[in-house]
């Protein structure tokens, strides 16, 4: 057995209105998310290089292409402006950040924009931070986003159980008699909500993090049991629509596929990469091809981010899961 259920657990424990009556799938002509992600990586990999402002202008390309932005593209957009200088759109972006539910107490205890606390701009901005904070709770679903977090509390308290088996043996045991069931049900369910009303992610309930934690314990509960699992393959296919939709972010699909191929068994398939610390050159170059695919950044780019976060003090917000410094050997 391996410990992947409980390596699982610990690792997750660390804008237009809508209701749920009337919200329905996106049409099928709007803009393919995969080329939003495709264009964050191409900026990112400018950033890697220090070129910060045409880093800027492929991250205002995306905001003027898209309804929909996530929330910490507009984070990286704020501090890239301080950075080449330009204050005003600095405080563009930051109110637009917030009015996508970064909340001002937030803004405080990020170091690299302190700068801004001492400008006429941000007195106005303190003023304007609950008519920002009402945009963002008036918009998304909020009977969605209950339901959904009910599911992520039931999730968690039935996998936290799995702490208290003290061997592997007995892991496995809890994971395929006792947590399988219930992970079923959830997902059973979770494939309701896709097929109505769209995967309940950032853009649908504020929340880009509930749902793939579910989906994740459930890709890990064994490797007789996900061998033998049908309910995810059916579900992965609506996971891609979602990715060109916007409902489910590169990095959320990524986290979620990852634990499915490390549970089949598989060790040789480091797919996207992020549960690997380590790669081979010829490992590297297949792991690249496949991020490439869905607009995630290269191993190369993100371990130069990482890095360059300590140099410059800028947050370019990776999830903790996945901003881990990667190394590649020969």
């Amino acid at each position: 057995m391996n410990y992947i259920f409980l390596f699982c657990l610990v690792l997750h424990s660390t804008g237009f209105r809508q209701t749920l009556s009337d919200k329905k799938r996106p049409a099928s002509g709007e803009a393919n998310y995969i080329d939003y992600h495709k264009t964050i990586a191409q900026a990112q990999k400018r950033i890697a290089h220090q070129d910060y402002q045409e880093a800027l202008n492929l991250y205002e390309q995306v905001f003027n292409s898209y309804r929909f932005v996530f929330l910490k593209d507009y984070k990286v957009a704020t501090q890239l402006a301080l950075q080449v200088g330009k204050q005003e759109k600095a405080f563009i972006y930051l109110r637009k950040a917030m009015a996508a539910g970064w909340k001002l107490k937030e803004v405080k205890k990020v170091e690299f924009l302190k700068k801004l606390q001492s400008t006429p701009q941000w007195g106005r901005l303190e003023k304007q931070q609950d008519s920002l904070q009402s945009v963002y709770q008036k918009s998304g679903s909020r009977e969605l986003r209950s339901i959904v977090k009910r599911m992520f509390n039931k999730d968690q308290r039935k996998a936290f159980l799995a702490l208290f088996t003290f061997s592997s043996k007995r892991q496995d045991r809890y994971a395929e008699k006792r947590f399988a069931p219930h992970s079923e049900k959830q997902l059973g369910e979770l494939g309701r909500i896709i097929n109505t009303y769209g995967y309940p992610g950032e853009k649908l309930i504020h929340n880009g993090y509930w749902a793939s934690v579910i989906l994740s314990h459930h890709n890990s509960i064994s490797t007789v049991y996900n061998l033998k699992d049908t309910l995810y393959p059916a579900i992965r296919p609506k996971l891609l629509k979602a990715l060109e939709s916007g409902e489910i972010s590169a990095d959320e699909f990524v986290r979620i596929d990852d634990w499915y191929v490390a549970s089949t068994g598989n060790s040789q398939e480091k797919q996207f990469g992020h549960l690997s610390r380590s790669m081979t050159h010829k490992e590297l170059e297949k792991v690249n091809q496949l991020r490439d695919e869905i607009g995630i950044s290269s191993v190369e780019t993100v371990n130069s981010l990482i890095d360059l976060q300590s140099q410059t003090g800028m947050n370019f917000y990776f999830p903790s899961d996945l901003g881990k410094k990667q190394l590649i050997v020969d």
